[in-house]
């Protein structure tokens, strides 16, 4: 019998590929009976949060649901999750092994090659069944991303930028219209009001035209709800907002979302880790991945640090932990931070190279070359080193830590924190 983990491990080799076929094959033949909704989601930021927004809010209201997201931070698992908990490690496996068997035995007409994520994807899909709600997170654009490959019920597209555009085009109405091409023939897509009318339009033009036939679809007009959102929002606020919105369109009970946006413990957004539960100092932990992330949550990471931050003669006590994934323009995406560090100068900068991510990340050596103008910043190739470094020094010293820039970088700082368990991942406290 193939051993599980090591056929996915061998899915790597294949890297990241866009399109449907493969995909759609292996979820033919697995010849599953899927949930009542299936929630699709897609954007460039704020899709992770509201993803897990609604399924820590049907979770409280006892309706079994299965969340499947990307990448993880800590464990594999992650990246599905039934009711807010990942999956075991044992029924993972046996989803594997379904998988494996669809796509490679003997008995079909031919071998399917998958890439990691298609796997992962279909884990999820096995995971829904019997279950009311499958929210799905999209892993890049819409149109071609695995997640396409079966029917929504709803789709959701959260805020677009200008990314990946090598492949999802140069202008961000381009972009856009890949995102949306996650609408279904007859059901609603909910958009996130974009601040551009042409954006917009975009979408609205692929909404019109939903459908793809090599699915089976017949290409009909999709139901384009428009949601607006207060320019002053947070993070959970517009997950909150967009949230509701999808909910009260199909009728999904509302009453426990105010709930989960208190109560979401989404990782490595906005999470807080006590002094108790790092074994040093207070973490504030955020993957501001991209330039319109970083900018969007230095506005709320300020009043987190004015409001939270110990205080010496007044002034907040924090230091900055930051490490990045590869950026088109590396002095561009960091112009936001620097300015805040200037502003609100911390009392140790400390620069660190995320590991275990699809790309290197960026070396600390890069990271030194940029204008943090001050002469003390430190820096360690590995992030451990970083966190036992400011371990070693006094609290007065050191204040709230403060780690920003990529996913995997806070997974790194998880991973050492002990931070495994299921109680660790899961989206909401049990009890």
């Amino acid at each position: 019998m193939v051993e599980a983990r090591t056929w996915l491990e061998s899915t790597k080799k294949r890297g990241m590929a866009l399109g449907l076929k493969e995909t759609r094959t292996v979820l033919d033949r697995l010849q599953l009976s899927l949930p009542e909704h299936i929630l699709h989601v897609a954007g460039s930021n704020g899709k992770g949060t509201v993803c897990a927004l609604m399924a820590t809010s049907l979770g409280l209201d006892n309706i079994e649901n299965v969340l499947f997201s990307s990448p993880h931070v800590v464990r594999l698992e992650e990246r599905v999750r039934r009711n807010g908990i990942p999956l075991s490690s044992e029924e993972f496996d046996e989803a594997l092994l379904l998988i494996h068997d669809a796509a490679c035995s003997q008995d079909h007409e031919f071998t399917v090659d998958l890439t990691f994520f298609e796997v992962t994807y279909l884990v999820a899909m096995i995971a829904s069944q019997g279950c009311s709600v499958l929210i799905l997170e999209t892993g890049l654009g819409g149109r071609l991303d695995a997640t396409r490959c079966g029917p929504a019920t709803a789709s959701l597209v959260t805020s677009v930028t200008r990314e990946h555009v090598d492949i999802l085009g140069g202008d961000l109405p381009t972009i856009a219209r890949e995102k949306a091409a996650i609408a279904r023939p007859n059901c609603p897509i909910f958009i996130r009001e974009p601040t551009e009318q042409s954006v917009l339009d975009a979408m609205k033009l692929e909404a019109n035209t939903a459908g793809n036939p090599e699915l089976g679809e017949v290409p009909s007009p999709s139901e384009v709800h428009v949601i607006a959102i207060p320019s002053d929002s947070s993070v959970r606020k517009e997950a909150f907002l967009l949230a509701l919105a999808v909910f009260q369109h199909l009728g999904l009970p509302t009453a426990s979302l105010i709930h989960a946006r208190q109560h979401l413990r989404w990782l490595a957004r906005m999470q807080f880790l006590s002094s108790e539960e790092t074994s040093s100092h207070p973490y504030l932990l955020d993957a501001a991945h991209n330039p319109s992330g970083l900018l969007r949550i230095l506005p709320e990471l300020e009043q987190y640090i004015l409001q939270y931050a110990p205080k010496h003669n007044s002034l907040p006590v924090w230091s900055l932990v930051f490490g990045t994934s590869p950026q088109d323009d590396l002095g561009q995406f960091l112009e936001p931070l620097l300015d805040f560090c200037h502003r609100c100068p911390p009392k140790q900068i400390v620069l660190t190279r995320p590991q275990g991510g699809r790309y290197p990340g960026v070396s600390v050596d890069a990271l030194i070359q940029q204008n943090w103008q001050r002469n003390d910043v430190q820096h360690y190739p590995l992030p451990v080193d970083a966190i036992n470094a400011l371990a070693s020094c006094e609290s007065k010293n050191v204040g709230l830590v403060v780690s920003l820039g990529s996913l995997y970088l806070q997974g790194n700082l998880l991973s050492a924190f002990g931070w495994s368990t299921d109680e660790h991942l899961s989206l909401y406290a049990k009890d």
